[in-house]
């Protein structure tokens, strides 16, 4: 733990060389008192170099870290994505042959029974999770969608500061996908291939993803979403990190979109707009938690799962908590449908493909 030095008669020298550089540490010395150690320092270590200022500080005044202390000296980023690196390392290496690039391809594109990609291999968490894993995968490709059309929405420079949280919310959100693909056996290969890859008939994305168009609309399915993955989350976050840290962010977003909604029903301008776009949103928003396949031989709908109406009604509690202007959320949860996300989805899957196919190379060097 951090902890104050008992050195008394130690000292620690800053020094600025010029007034265009910054003032660093340049070592340390010896001295029994205050005053007789400013003149050492001035001694030792500026005798070669012009000094701006010289700071001496007695070390017992400081509080310093130990080497027990890198864990809570690490950044604070809990997930990658805050590393600068897309689009460079989303895009095709065009170093392979094309043929290699291709094989490659396929096997990122194995088929799990659900009918999303999987990397060879299969679901290494067993079958006692492949439920939760089904919605975790449907999740993330609505994160994924939500994420690209937040990043259409970083130019309004009036209201910087909330330009910057959507650019941040959708950078998490894109992180988040990326995440659950990891956890559930993706390497970095094949989560390209699954997100960039698939054609849109092969999507199943929720019936909201098709709402993601003007600003109300927006607020309301990115509140959905977020509540919608912190519930999913609490089933996982007490035994995986990276779920708690997902879930933790995602109720940020949530808290974000909660105000976004307070304030557009509250808002004489906004509020008709708001209260039908909620509307819309909220009634779509039934199959977040998948309900199930419906079957094809019968036309018959097994019903939801206990598990899935349970997850159901905790959205549907935080939903009702918004603050917006009433949720027409269904009473239980509803099937997905592969091929959905309308235009929205198609914009989304043909802007990262230009990225990684057409973009030369050295652009983002």
């Amino acid at each position: 733990m951090p902890h104050v030095p008992t050195d008394t008669d130690v000292y620690e020298v800053f020094a600025q060389v010029g007034t265009g550089s910054a003032l660093n540490h340049v070592g340390s010395i010896v001295a029994p008192r205050r005053d007789a150690a400013w003149h050492l320092a001035k001694e030792t270590y500026g005798r070669r170099d012009d000094l701006s200022r010289l700071w001496v500080v007695r070390r017992t005044d400081l509080i310093v870290s130990d080497a027990g202390d890198r864990g809570l000296l690490a950044a604070k980023t809990r997930m990658p994505h805050r590393q600068p690196r897309f689009p460079t390392t989303r895009r095709i290496d065009r170093s392979a042959a094309p043929d290699t690039a291709a094989t490659q391809t396929s096997a990122a594109l194995q088929q799990r029974p659900d009918g999303s990609a999987s990397e060879r291999g299969g679901d290494p968490r067993g079958a006692a999770d492949r439920a939760l894993t089904g919605l975790w995968m449907a999740l993330a490709d609505d994160l994924f969608v939500l994420g690209n059309r937040l990043g259409e929405r970083i130019v309004d420079y009036i209201d910087l500061e909330e330009s910057l949280a959507v650019g941040s919310i959708g950078q998490e959100a894109l992180a988040h996908a990326e995440t659950v693909l990891a956890l559930h056996g993706f390497d970095g290969p094949a989560a390209d291939a699954h997100f960039f890859e698939r054609p849109q008939a092969r999507w199943r994305v929720s019936r909201v993803i098709g709402r993601l168009g003007d600003w109300p609309s927006t607020v309301a399915c990115g509140l959905v979403i977020a509540a919608a993955v912190t519930v999913l989350a609490e089933e996982r976050a007490a035994d995986e990190p990276a779920i708690a840290a997902i879930r933790d962010e995602q109720l940020v977003h949530l808290d974000h979109w909660r105000r976004w909604a307070r304030a557009l029903a509250a808002w004489p301008e906004t509020r008709e707009e708001f209260a039908q776009a909620y509307a819309e949103v909220t009634q779509s928003a039934g199959d977040l938690f998948d309900a199930g396949p419906q079957d094809v031989l019968t036309g018959a709908l097994p019903g939801p799962s206990a598990a899935a109406v349970e997850l159901h009604g905790r959205l549907a509690a935080l939903v009702s908590d918004s603050g917006g202007p009433g949720s027409l959320l269904p009473h239980l949860p509803v099937p997905r449908a592969a091929g959905m996300g309308g235009s929205v989805l198609a914009d989304c899957l043909a802007r990262g493909r230009v990225v990684r196919e057409q973009y030369a190379p050295e652009v983002f060097l």
